[in-house]
């Protein structure tokens, strides 16, 4: 006879001999388990039956074991353990943002220009453009030298920044299934600095190149169309990449490539609108491009406020492309 002990539940099994590398069920526990080849035979109870016998009773369940909540019961601890961490973040100073669900309230075409109407949306668009305003009724009306004008100019330069930052968050809270514009939470220096630069070399990598062709060879040639090319297939996808994955692999041409040919046809589409939402931003930033003198003030309000307003739009409609194919690009949001 055979002795061995079940590789599940260890209980100490016998069987006969010739029954060696078969595999059948743990009386005890049901589980399948392999019979072992004989080894040094120990004096066993003889017994006729082929199947697999339990040499020492099986100790019997607690009965706490089954004492088990009803259903109700675990909601009620659900529910009051879930009031318990409400109050522990109320304490800390954090709220808990909203689940986001990815469902729009109208039709796309209409909730995708309703973007930036939120409260907070609205709220950092005033707050971007007045300031950007300001300073340039400063600069227009009140004569800036020295120290005064590098003051105003640090300003702006952080303004600008700001809105990169909160730009890159619209990215990020589409793409997680927002549909009106985030919250701006504050953000420590090193946070946003982080965030910011590497907006920076994914703006160097992919469309500083085509800027500076433009500015030097201002000519139409193959070079020209080629960077182009390379701006318009890359740079949103990269952007994209790094708001997500934020990461250095978003620099990566290559890793690009992979992501774009998984979802070839979704980013073609993608491509198309946001060249004509481009093409609309473009037309707002040159409202009232005449002389500066001559430049009516409302009307670069109105300009500016409608570049503010399609950037979101364009934020959000690059996040978005993220949560529709976020199985396919797999970048781990």
């Amino acid at each position: 006879m055979l002795e061995f002990r079940c590789s599940n539940c260890s209980q100490r099994l016998v069987v006969r001999e010739d029954r060696a590398g078969r595999v059948s069920r743990c009386p005890r526990c049901k589980a399948e388990v392999t019979i072992p080849q004989a080894s040094t035979p120990e004096p066993v109870v003889e017994i006729e039956d082929d199947e697999l016998t339990l040499i020492t009773p099986a100790k019997p369940l607690d009965g706490a074991m089954l004492n088990l909540p009803d259903e109700r019961e675990l909601r009620e601890r659900v529910a009051e353990r879930q009031r318990e961490e409400e109050r522990l973040l109320t304490s800390l100073g954090v709220r808990r943002g909203d689940s986001l669900t990815g469902e729009r309230r109208f039709a796309w075409p209409v909730d995708v220009l309703l973007y930036p109407t939120s409260g907070p949306g609205v709220t950092v668009l005033v707050l971007f453009v007045g300031a950007h305003l300001l300073s340039e009724l400063v600069r227009r009306f009140v004569p800036l030298v020295g120290r005064a004008g590098c003051v105003l100019v640090a300003v702006s330069f952080i303004f600008g920044l700001c809105a990169a930052w909160y730009l890159a968050e619209c990215i990020h809270d589409s793409a997680r299934g927002g549909t009106r514009a985030p919250e701006f939470v504050g953000a420590g220096q090193s946070e946003m600095w982080s965030r910011v630069s590497y907006l920076l070399a994914v703006c160097i990598i992919y469309f500083v190149p085509f800027v500076l062709c433009t500015m030097f060879a201002p000519g139409r040639d193959a070079i020209f169309w080629g960077l182009a090319a390379y701006t318009l297939v890359f740079f949103p996808i990269g952007l994209l990449a790094m708001v997500v994955n934020d990461s250095l692999s978003a620099l990566n041409p290559l890793f690009l490539l992979g992501s774009i040919f998984r979802t070839l046809f979704s980013y073609i589409v993608l491509l198309i609108v946001l060249a004509a939402m481009g093409a609309l931003l473009w037309l707002g930033s040159q409202v009232g491009m005449e002389e500066e003198e001559m430049r009516p003030f409302w009307l670069e309000a109105v300009g500016l406020a409608t570049s503010v307003y399609v950037a979101f739009v364009l934020a959000h409609v690059l996040g978005r492309f993220y949560w529709r194919n976020a199985d396919k690009l797999d970048w781990g949001l």
